[in-house]
């Protein structure tokens, strides 16, 4: 039993330090890595959603890969939520994970851009 607790104690310390350190690392400038599943479709697609990511702040770097349609953004939660992110990725036309395109930016697009254009 004491044994056990020995373990706990342990774990919990482990657990304890690792959230604090995290703390920590987002207060001084720290980065956040995420994957957002996009509707983008073409090289259009791409520059426009890039260009969209390029006027915000906190954004340390992006990556749009059209094979598989994820954005990989790296950036700054001290500056920028993902919730903004994704927002921005949506007023641009393209769905963002569970965020749908803002409709009017959406019907905006090329028409290769569009669903179901390509």
């Amino acid at each position: 039993m004491k044994s056990k607790l020995m373990i706990l104690a342990l774990l919990l310390t482990g657990f304890v330090s690792t959230l604090t350190s995290n703390s920590i690392a987002a207060s001084k400038g720290g980065k956040e890595k995420a994957v957002i599943q996009t509707s983008a479709q073409c090289g259009e697609c791409k520059e426009k959603i890039e260009a969209s990511l390029n006027k915000l702040d906190g954004i340390k770097s992006h990556d749009l890969n059209l094979d598989n349609k994820k954005l990989t953004v790296v950036f700054n939660p001290a500056i920028i939520t993902l919730e903004q992110i994704k927002t921005a990725v949506s007023n641009t036309g393209y769905d963002a994970d569970d965020m749908k395109a803002n409709e009017e930016a959406y019907n905006n697009l090329p028409k290769c851009c569009q669903k179901g254009g390509h």
